[in-house]
């Protein structure tokens, strides 16, 4: 048919990648490459998680740069990669996942549509506002939820039953 795209190959296959095929190292200067099956070196390597909130430590694609991100891949269970190689991509996870766990909510003042929260994470204190917080909330499951803030932070309550009742409480007033 005359109006169907062309494909190539590229778009039509997912290439799979093991973890003995991939090496990711910095240089002298800092800038961050990704060698792939002694085939190709990609520079300044974005690595984003397949499946972020259900299977996070499944998949990860190894993507371009560019704004375009193309995939150059994905990488099956990344935690087998050399040491060096795991350090690096677990750094680079954790700067563009930033996944705080909520042990406490603190206080918590509501401003019609915002609400005001002062939280006790796994990473600190933090005072943090949640512009519809309802509407930003995840459930994933009977007792979890993720919520995102005002500037797209994400919190994650893993048991919403293993709150203090304060807690609880407050919780219950943001969703």
């Amino acid at each position: 048919m005359a109006d169907q795209q062309e494909r190539s190959p590229e778009t039509e296959s997912i290439r799979y990648l093991d973890p003995r095929q991939v090496r990711v190292f910095r240089d002298d200067g800092g800038t961050l490459y990704a060698t792939i099956a002694d085939e190709l070196t990609v520079i300044s390597p974005r690595f984003l998680r397949a499946r972020p909130l259900t299977d996070p430590d499944r998949c990860l694609s190894i993507r371009g740069a560019d704004p375009a991100g193309k995939e150059f891949g994905l990488l099956r269970d990344w935690r087998r990669l050399d040491p060096e190689s795991r350090h690096l991509v677990e750094t680079e996870l954790d700067r563009v996942y930033l996944h705080v766990r909520v042990r406490r909510i603190l206080s918590l003042r509501d401003y019609g549509y915002l609400q005001s929260c002062v939280l006790e994470t796994d990473r600190g204190v933090r005072e943090v506002t949640f512009r519809d917080a309802r509407d930003s909330a995840i459930y994933m499951g009977p007792s979890r939820v993720l919520i995102t803030d005002a500037e797209g932070n994400r919190y994650d309550v893993p048991d919403i039953a293993a709150l203090d009742r304060r807690s609880r409480a407050l919780l219950s007033r943001i969703l």
